[in-house]
């Protein structure tokens, strides 16, 4: 196992630990995914930091707002790895009320579209990319009426944050997923968010298919079944990485392997497709090639954040219907 890859699941694994026993009462999935942002910084946890960015938060949002619902952990993990914790904040605020303008109801997937142009320090072009980002999802809810919803408006933020023209964007998309639904007839939506994975990277979009189904395979030969619900975008993190894709598919296994050896990532504590998820794009990480603007790391870890916000949204879904099913 590559030892890049050992310490980086080690440190993720410290860093959920510390996180969870300090912030017990938030849900545990977002305890993780703020392991992960701390552990993309290369940075142990900073608990005292992140009291103190809580602080921050909770003098500027009110305990009803969005800021301060599911994704709380996660902005307080970012505001606590940015030189001006407050200065982070005040920057994601200002974007979310851009993007949000004219809606009538909070929408933490639109939270999540202003923290990746904020940490893509792309706020000063906000306006222009959010002009961009809506005739995109225009589209897309034009082209996919039902399969288009919330979870693809980070997504789309993150297209309209490339070079790509729209028409360019929703012409990639199409053929990627209409590529892909042949091979994966009953998964739509998942298809549809990884040809948007897929249309931020460059080279024939095909090929770039073609690569996803082969390390898709190659796990599935190894005992390692990747998700093909919220988890299955991910995949396209991996397909700028430069090494033999089974070399790729027995570190993701290695790395899933030892991370399942932690408390809060093993069989009682979350499913296997979802810790295999977390075990991807801590690997992409590490072989990463360095070259793009919106690079594997960022793409992985904003994936994997908006993949959370999902499974957590399920699960209050499915709480509250078991809860009146009760009554």
């Amino acid at each position: 196992m590559n030892e890049n890859v050992k310490s980086k699941i080690e440190l993720f694994a410290e860093n959920r630990k510390r996180i969870h026993e300090a912030f017990k009462w938030d849900w545990d999935m977002m305890s993780v995914v703020a392991g992960l942002v701390f552990t993309g910084a290369d940075k142990t946890a900073d608990i005292d930091r992140m009291k103190e960015c809580e602080k921050i938060l909770e003098k500027k949002k009110s305990a009803f707002s969005v800021f301060r619902g599911n994704d709380k952990l996660i902005l307080i993990s970012k505001m606590a790895i940015a030189d001006d914790a407050e200065n982070y904040l005040d920057k994601v605020i200002a974007v979310y009320d851009k993007i949000s303008a004219g809606k009538i109801f909070a929408d933490s997937f639109l939270l999540l579209g202003a923290v990746v142009i904020v940490d893509q320090n792309k706020d000063d072009d906000a306006d222009s990319i959010i002009t961009k980002y809506k005739e995109i999802i225009k589209r897309m809810s034009k082209i996919h009426p039902i399969i288009t919803d919330s979870i693809d408006i980070p997504m789309a933020v993150m297209l309209a944050m490339s070079d790509k023209d729209i028409d360019y964007i929703i012409s990639e998309t199409e053929e990627g997923y209409e590529y892909m639904k042949k091979n994966f007839k009953s998964y739509s939506n998942p298809t549809q968010s990884l040809s948007h994975v897929l249309a931020l990277t460059d080279g024939n979009m095909i090929d770039k298919c073609n690569k996803v189904m082969q390390i898709y395979y190659m796990l599935k030969e190894r005992g390692a079944k990747y998700g093909r619900e919220y988890e299955f975008a991910s995949l396209g993190s991996l397909i700028d990485i430069d090494m033999d894709m089974g070399e790729l598919a027995d570190e993701i296994v290695e790395a899933d392997n030892l991370l399942a050896s932690y408390k809060g990532f093993g069989a009682w504590s979350m499913d296997r497709s979802t810790r295999l998820m977390f075990a991807a794009v801590i690997t992409a990480e590490v072989f990463e090639p360095d070259t793009h603007t919106l690079n594997c790391s960022v793409l992985g870890s904003s994936l994997a954040i908006v993949i959370a916000e999902e499974i957590m949204i399920m699960m209050v879904v499915m709480m509250c219907t078991n809860n009146n099913a009760s009554t």
